[in-house]
């Protein structure tokens, strides 16, 4: 249990951090803001090593990825079916060498932006270069305003999440089969319907596809229900409570660090699963408000439609468990009468 000093630096850490980017990201007027909210979350929850190094090594996989993307996609951009094709073998890569659940939860970034790059090229209104710079500029923010903050408030010993050796678990072919099976079609459905808001849904999907049984499977899902869910239900509670007053700048800032630091004063208090699902909240809470609220509106018909979306996704994640279970059991059955 982390002390209550550190537990306070810690949260002011993260709150400083997220709120400084996403603002950033709002009064410069970036054409994606989002991945001033989206990186620097990432950074100050998943991530143990604030040095440059460690924070290099976080982000670079990605970037990496997001550049290769753009680079299939606008190669092929006339034969979506290779880019589709191309995507596949670049998701089976990354599941072979996520044998650990740290390499998984490293692979859901690269995987994410490489589809995000991908379903966007699609459209001929979205310039995919400047979104690459974006990204690039939302990372190098993150990395200063993250080595800063580490600086202010410096990470003890104390403050740190021990860090849990786990062995590699064998990935297997079937293992390989069903990240595919699942990530596959979601991509083909995205680069076919213009349904761009349905994108970000593709991160549960990642998520559950990777696990290693049914029952991580299964508690994935349940998990994203609760903060992914949850965390529009605050972001449309933020935006009432705004009354309209968001175009200004100083109340806006008051009231989104505010936010940010009660849910970071969750995070910093708990540890194991119940800090994983205050972290996925806090991400869950900041995106649709980073996306959907701007000067002039609240954004809730655009939270709405995300809810709306992500509930239909893990529905459907849901009853795909439901539905190959009783196949499951049978095989195990006649794989028992076989034996004896």
């Amino acid at each position: 249990m982390l002390n209550r000093n550190n537990a306070t630096h810690e949260a002011l850490r993260i709150t400083l951090t997220i709120t400084l980017c996403m603002l950033a990201g709002k009064w410069l007027d970036f054409s994606s803001p989002v991945y001033f909210a989206l990186y620097p979350t990432i950074a100050m929850t998943k991530g143990r090593d604030f040095s440059c190094l460690g924070l290099y090594r976080m982000f670079m996989p990605t970037l990496v990825s997001a550049s290769l993307a753009l680079v299939v996609s606008e190669l092929f951009y006339q034969h979506p079916f290779i880019i589709w094709t191309i995507s596949l073998v670049a998701f089976d890569q990354l599941r072979r060498r996520a044998d650990t659940p740290q390499k998984l939860g490293a692979m859901l970034m690269p995987t994410f932006n490489w589809i995000l790059i991908v379903v966007f090229s699609q459209q001929t209104t979205i310039n995919i270069p400047e979104r690459i710079w974006e990204i690039m500029a939302a990372m190098g923010m993150t990395i200063v305003i993250v080595r800063v903050m580490a600086a202010l408030f410096p990470v003890t010993s104390g403050s740190k999440q021990p860090s849990l050796v786990v062995e590699p678990h064998p990935v297997s072919f079937r293992h390989r089969l069903v990240s595919l099976t699942l990530i596959g079609p979601g991509l083909a459905f995205l680069m076919t319907v213009d349904l761009l808001s349905a994108t970000f849904c593709m991160v549960p999907v990642i998520a559950a596809a990777t696990q290693f049984s049914r029952n991580q499977y299964l508690n994935v899902v349940k998990h994203r229900v609760v903060t992914q869910l949850g965390g529009c239900a605050i972001a449309v509670v933020f935006a009432l409570l705004m009354a309209g007053h968001q175009n200004i700048a100083s109340f806006y800032a008051i009231d989104l660090g505010l936010l940010i630091f009660a849910l970071a004063r969750l995070i910093s208090r708990s540890t194991g699963p119940l800090r994983d699902t205050h972290c996925d909240a806090l991400l869950a809470t900041l995106l649709p408000i980073q996306l959907y609220m701007s000067n002039t509106g609240f954004g809730l018909s655009g939270t709405f439609l995300r809810a709306w979306e992500l509930a239909v996704t893990l529905g459907i994640l849901f009853a795909l468990h439901t539905i190959t279970q009783p196949w499951l059991t049978r095989d195990k059955k006649n794989l028992l009468t076989t034996g004896t």
